[in-house]
């Protein structure tokens, strides 16, 4: 397999928005995952939160940036994203698709 590629979305909001952001976040589990434990390619799925700076973020390990990008299409998630931001996340632009050009493994 060759080096894996990370997509990282990342939305910001307002320090008064947090808890409905997060609350948001931990529902969409249900919503998400089996969809996208279905897509090729995925590696591994992390969804978080910052308090601190006011951040939320998807972020995804992909076989190919052709993997990764089924994630733009997928209608579960585009529907998340109309509700987020009718919550005032702004979410930056564009999604990144990284590729990895090395890695440290866990210990």
């Amino acid at each position: 397999m060759n080096a894996p590629v990370i997509r990282i979305s990342i939305g910001n909001f307002g320090p008064d928005r947090a808890a409905a952001v997060e609350a948001k976040l931990q529902e969409s589990k249900a919503l998400l995952e089996s969809g996208i434990r279905a897509m090729t390619g995925n590696l591994a799925y992390y969804v978080g939160i910052d308090r601190t700076n006011h951040a939320m973020h998807n972020v995804s390990v992909r076989e190919s940036v052709a993997d990764a990008n089924q994630v733009a299409t997928f209608a579960p998630m585009l529907a998340l994203a109309a509700e987020f931001t009718t919550l005032g996340v702004r979410f930056e632009q564009p999604i990144l698709n990284c590729e990895t050009l090395w890695q440290l493994d866990g210990r």
